[in-house]
């Protein structure tokens, strides 16, 4: 694991700077949440899994499901698998991602336990929850195309 600081960088390089902290930020938050939510058996991209299938009634095919988790297609069929011989998704005839009503409880369960730990992380790093959203909600952020 490299030493990088947010200072260690160029100052004509705010940019990747930025990034980097970001990313660093992403990654130490889905660590927390994740150590929480490994009570229940998922992590927190398991939950984020779930909630994006569990928003759609009708569920969400391969490649939704694969753009709105910014992973390929195959990721998501393998990623899903599990979550679907676990009982919380199935599978429609058509090959939707549907999530089941014990996926639905697993949410309710999952959704408390990863609140307290983010609000552990937000509280020990100093950052205001309210301001990130306002700074890089998804409709503010260009896509990576």
């Amino acid at each position: 694991m490299s030493s990088e600081s947010p200072n260690q960088g160029s100052p004509d390089s705010p940019h990747l700077e930025s990034a980097l902290a970001l990313a660093s930020a992403a990654s130490s938050l889905d660590s927390a949440i994740s150590a929480a939510l490994s009570r229940v058996g998922i992590s927190f991209t398991d939950l984020r899994r779930l909630r994006l299938i569990g928003a759609r009634p009708q569920g969400l095919n391969r490649e939704d499901l694969a753009e709105a988790m910014g992973e390929t297609r195959s990721q998501t069929v393998r990623s899903s698998g599990p979550l679907v011989k676990l009982g919380w998704l199935s599978r429609s005839e058509s090959g939707e991602f549907i999530l089941t009503d014990s996926g639905r409880h697993l949410i309710d369960q999952a959704e408390g336990i990863a609140e307290k730990a983010a609000a552990r992380w937000f509280t020990d790093s100093g950052l205001n929850p309210l301001e990130v959203i306002a700074s890089v909600r998804p409709n503010r952020c260009p896509s990576s195309r």
